[in-house]
């Protein structure tokens, strides 16, 4: 960044954000948020729900992105007509719960109405304040602000109110458009009060770390992902190869560390809910993310991973896990991908497949199927791999 840039991006920040421990008296964004103090919910479907709107085009992807497990809660803030809210639900499934936060008791009616009649009984509303989100203390897994958070008139008192709310390690999900000088369409550069670089000093300065930031999904506004920072006494967990799975802690003057050249296969039989990803899988994020914090690559190291029992179901696709295990999407297969990128060979045992009654259709293409994963155990041992089982 130029450093003109740089000072005026200080200058901003100055004045929007002085201090997480100052109270912010006046509002930065004036008159924002005047047409939803009554709006008519129908009207406003014709502006949210509807293709040529990004984020309801990419409404999927977002939700896929977000990586939400089932039985978590979840606040949709800003949930306007409901549509996130109404996804979320799905995806925690009857054990979890959703958190519909918007400041138009209108719009909160209407999501009632409209949650109850498609049967999810796990919808909540709760009417929030122009500078706190109302949420109890520890009360929620996920903060979503979706193409809300331009609207916060009082954004470090708003902040603080998440923080509080979240559950520790808890995550705020940002989607937000963005605002680039010469880029963006004069609308954006009108309604929207900073970019991005802006908007996430804020959120970091509010008490939380930045731990992903999802490319490819969007191209007029950004997804990112912030963590709850831990407790004093508690060290940050990094995530330097591998976003969002697997994280670490950095010791320092560890006494054994990372050395290049390993090979090591894993050797996944643990059961995990549906909707919950494998901590087998985990675990070889978790081995990559310790190569990557002592300074290695992931090339650096060798692993394959081999599910069978009870993690065959990891390599399912979609279309055969929704119905079978009530979950609208296999949340493994985001990991997956990722673990596929770094160099990680993923297998499925097609003993395992034929005992669990799963159709060689029914496995992600993303996951090549051996004949067992007692072949794979044995020919990679014989190969130098060191053996990790994963039960």
């Amino acid at each position: 960044m130029p450093c003109l840039e740089k000072l005026v991006c200080i200058f901003v920040l100055t004045l929007l954000c002085p201090s997480a421990c100052i109270a912010q008296e006046k509002s930065v964004k004036p008159g924002i948020n005047e047409s939803f103090r009554d709006p008519n919910p129908t009207e406003f479907l014709g502006r949210f729900e509807v293709e040529s709107r990004e984020v309801f085009a990419r409404r999927k992807e977002i939700v896929a992105a977000c990586q939400i497990q089932r039985g978590q809660t979840v606040a949709d803030i800003g949930a306007g007509t409901g549509l996130f809210t109404r996804m979320f639900a799905d995806v925690v499934g009857p054990d979890g719960r959703v958190v519909a936060v918007d400041i138009s008791q209108n719009f909160l009616d209407h999501i009632q109405k409209t949650s109850r009649e498609a049967g999810q009984q796990n919808v909540d509303t709760l009417l929030c304040k122009a500078d706190s989100s109302e949420l109890p203390a520890e009360s929620i897994d996920v903060a979503f602000i979706c193409d809300t958070y331009h609207h916060f008139e009082f954004p470090q008192k708003t902040l603080a109110s998440l923080h509080r709310a979240l559950k520790p390690s808890g995550r705020v999900i940002l989607v937000d458009f963005r605002r680039v000088p010469g880029t963006s369409t004069d609308w954006v550069l009108n309604h929207v009060r900073a970019g991005q670089e802006v908007f996430e000093s804020e959120v970091i300065q509010s008490g939380f770390r930045k731990t992903r930031e999802v490319a490819g999904v969007l191209k007029d506004n950004y997804f990112t992902e912030f963590t709850k920072s831990p407790s004093p006494g508690l060290k940050p967990l990094e995530f330097p190869i591998i976003a969002g799975f697997g994280g670490v802690v950095i010791v320092p003057n560890a006494v054994e560390n990372p050395r290049p050249g390993a090979k090591i296969l894993l050797d996944v039989t643990v059961e995990s809910k549906a909707g919950d990803v494998s901590k087998g899988l985990d675990r070889a994020a978790r081995l990559l993310n310790l190569y990557g914090a002592a300074g290695l690559k992931s090339s650096d190291i060798k692993i394959v991973v081999v599910l069978h029992g009870e993690a065959t179901k990891c390599a399912l696709n979609d279309e055969f896990y929704q119905p079978r295990f009530g979950v609208e999407r296999n949340p493994n297969l985001p990991l997956i991908r990722e673990l596929r990128k770094a160099g990680v060979e993923v297998f499925v045992c097609g003993q395992a497949l034929n005992y669990k009654g799963f159709p060689i259709s029914a496995v992600t293409k993303e996951v090549p199927i051996v004949g067992a994963a007692l072949t794979v155990t044995a020919n990679r041992q014989m190969d130098g791999y060191g053996y990790l089982a994963i039960p």
